[in-house]
Parts: structure tokens; sequence; C-alpha cells
């Protein structure tokens, strides 16, 4: 029996990891951009870490969306956060977009929000997300039913009562040759038939 996708899970984790995704990509790539075209900082003893930060949550979704079961959730419920979190930063005014930046920043971080979410690039990645997770949504639950359904349409062979192997013919209850007359056929013939012989 093939393992159950269990998409809605996935998709609140989705929607949960691709927050805190977003917080520490743009954490990490505000100091990174800070450290690298800002000071002009040429030792990468500095900027290791917030370049290690963004691997880190890189792999984290990928191990996510790669889980069979959850994967779908996770790609929609992230895909549905960065189109909606790209999509206001875009459209929203400009006051509107100051006040919503703070819900994605460290708290306690004195550095601005990251570039990554006033130019689109959210947006962009959210709807690639969105569309590839919701297209394997469907093709997964596809795929189980019909794997399921032709489960429980297998056949199989009836055992065999009396001990013999598959394919024989099952022995008669009484002796003699097959098409033989037994007892019981000469208790069911009319009055005046054949007698039974002596």
């Amino acid at each position: 029996m093939p393992a159950k996708p269990v998409p809605g899970l996935g998709l609140v984790l989705g929607v949960i990891v691709g927050y805190a995704a977003i917080v520490g990509g743009s954490y990490a790539s505000t100091r990174l951009a800070t450290a690298r075209a800002v000071r002009l900082e040429s030792d990468l003893g500095r900027s290791m870490p917030w370049l290690a930060l963004l691997v880190a949550v890189a792999l984290v979704l990928g191990v996510l969306m790669s889980i069979p079961a959850i994967g779908s959730g996770v790609m929609v419920g992230t895909g549905g956060l960065m189109t909606l979190a790209g999509l206001a930063f875009l459209v929203l005014p400009l006051r509107q977009v100051f006040d919503l930046s703070k819900a994605f920043r460290v708290p306690g971080s004195r550095f601005p929000p990251s570039y990554m979410l006033f130019d689109g690039s959210l947006l962009f990645l959210g709807l690639v997300l969105l569309l590839v997770g919701a297209r394997r949504w469907a093709s997964d639950a596809k795929v189980y039913r019909t794997l399921t359904g032709r489960t429980q349409g297998q056949t199989f062979p009836q055992q065999q009562q009396w001990g013999g192997y598959s394919g024989r013919q099952q022995q008669p209850q009484y002796g003699g040759y097959p098409g033989q007359q037994q007892p019981q056929d000469y208790r069911e013939q009319p009055p005046g038939g054949q007698q039974p012989p002596r």
C-alpha cells in the first residue's frame, strides 16, 4: 500500500517555515550585502556566517519539499506566503509597506529590511513555488488514488481446501472415475427409472 500524502500538514508547515525563511534570508542577505558592498570587506571570515545561514535556509526548505508525503503542501504554503508578501510590498502604499517590513525583521535588529523584499524577487520565487506545488499536489493525489484502486482490485487465487496444488482438479468425494454416477444421483431419479445395480 503506498504512503498516503498529507499535503494539508505540509501546507501549515510550509507557511511557518516559509515565514522563517523570509526573515532569516532577509537578515542574512542584508548582513552579507552590508559586509561586501558597503564596507568593502574582503575577509571572507566575517561574511561566511551569513552565507552559511542563507545556505542553511535553502537546505531546510529543500529537504522539506522533497518529502513525498508533505512536499507538495510545503511548496504551496511557502509559495503562497511569498507570493502574497511580495505582491503586498509592490502594490501597497509606502507607509504601509514600511510597517509591513517590520513583520519580517529579526527582533532587535538595527539593520534595515533586505532589498529582496522590494525588488519583486520574492513575488517571482513565490509564484514559481506556488504553481509547481499546486501541480504536484494534484499529481500526488491522482497517483495515490490510482495505486490504491489497483491494489484493492487485485484478485488472489483461492486457497485449496483439500490441500492440493493450484491447477489440480478437486478430488471427488466418492470413489470412481469422472462421469460415473454417484449414490446421490440414484435417489434423485424419478419412479420407474433406472434402478441402481445390485
